[in-house]
């Protein structure tokens, strides 16, 4: 057994206090190192990631320190690079759609319509279905350089003489799409039996007996103008377009009781179910100075009138 001596025990634990520092020190040297070579590698891969494309091999040493090629090897490679760009852009295009954050949620579950462009694409169900409805449309009938030929009838409301039927034709030319004439005969009877009850003494009735022998000839040229189209849902997915036309113009009316020229305005409304075919229907005043019994006065006869209008050429996009 040696003999106990505190100051070497003093000197021992001097020396392990000065030891601790440098042994902290290494230790956190250490830790720095592997952490920067972590982060070395990390970045060395991302940056191979963002450099090359998708299945693209990591060039070699070997082919990094390889020479030049020669110009028949340029030329092959820039013979060679329409196709390579052809390869690499689907890749990168579904990287790219892989990589985008859907807009909403029913194009992140794939529930987008692919028949209508504007659909709010973010009003799905509980089940994940969209709804499906009709955005704007485009002009599927074309009324610009074409003629068209409608045949049709209606009633007749008069302020003199009687509510009577009419019927008759049109002829129409659109020159531009908002704006065009058209030529309108109309055939309708006029009536009075007030006249009659009036004239029984003397028989000198203007108004006979029989719509036949009051027959009236309206021949009336218009300035038609459509401001609006409309769309109008019929069934199912199926959309039919039409237009509001105002009309304005003026002609003559063939009758003993009138007499001066008309004047016609109104507004009508086409639907063209077909592309050849539309239905027209018209609400048009007829101003125009008439007599009857003594009495001469400015009238007001309201049209109705409802036909079918042939258009030629059959279609126009």
């Amino acid at each position: 057994m040696g003999r106990y001596d505190p100051h070497q025990l003093d000197r021992v634990h001097a020396r392990l206090r000065q030891r601790r520092p440098s042994a902290t020190a290494a230790r956190s040297a250490a830790t720095l190192l592997a952490f920067g070579c972590i982060a070395v590698w990390t970045g060395r891969a991302r940056a191979a990631d963002c450099e090359s494309p998708p299945g693209a091999a990591a060039p070699t040493d070997a082919a990094a320190a390889s020479p030049a090629v020669d110009d028949a090897a340029r030329s092959t490679d820039d013979a060679a690079a329409p196709s390579d760009a052809e390869a690499i852009a689907p890749s990168d295009a579904t990287a790219a759609a892989a990589n985008t954050t859907p807009d909403s949620a029913a194009a992140a579950l794939g529930r987008t319509p692919r028949r209508v462009k504007c659909l709010d694409e973010s009003m799905i169900d509980e089940f994940g279905r969209t709804a499906v409805r009709k955005g704007v449309q485009p002009r599927d009938f074309r009324k610009a350089l074409r003629v068209a030929l409608a045949i049709g009838g209606g009633v007749r409301a008069g302020d003199l003489v009687d509510t009577q039927w009419q019927a008759g034709a049109n002829l129409a030319f659109w020159p531009f799409e908002d704006l065009g004439f058209d030529v309108d005969f109309k055939v309708s009877p006029m009536t009075l039996r007030v006249e009659r009850a009036a004239t029984s003494f003397t028989q000198e009735n203007r108004y006979p007996d029989g719509a036949l022998a009051n027959l009236s000839y309206a021949v009336l040229g218009h300035v038609l103008y459509a401001p609006f189209h409309t769309k109008l849902r019929a069934r199912g997915d199926r959309i039919i377009h039409g237009d509001f036309v105002l009309l304005g113009g003026g002609g003559a009316v063939m009758h003993s009781s009138v007499q001066a020229a008309a004047f016609d305005l109104g507004a009508g409304f086409y639907l063209f179910p077909t592309k050849f075919l539309s239905l027209r229907f018209d609400l048009v005043d007829r101003i125009m100075a008439q007599e009857a019994l003594g009495s001469r006065r400015i009238s007001n006869d309201l049209i109705f009138s409802a036909g079918v209008a042939f258009w030629i050429p059959p279609r126009r996009r």
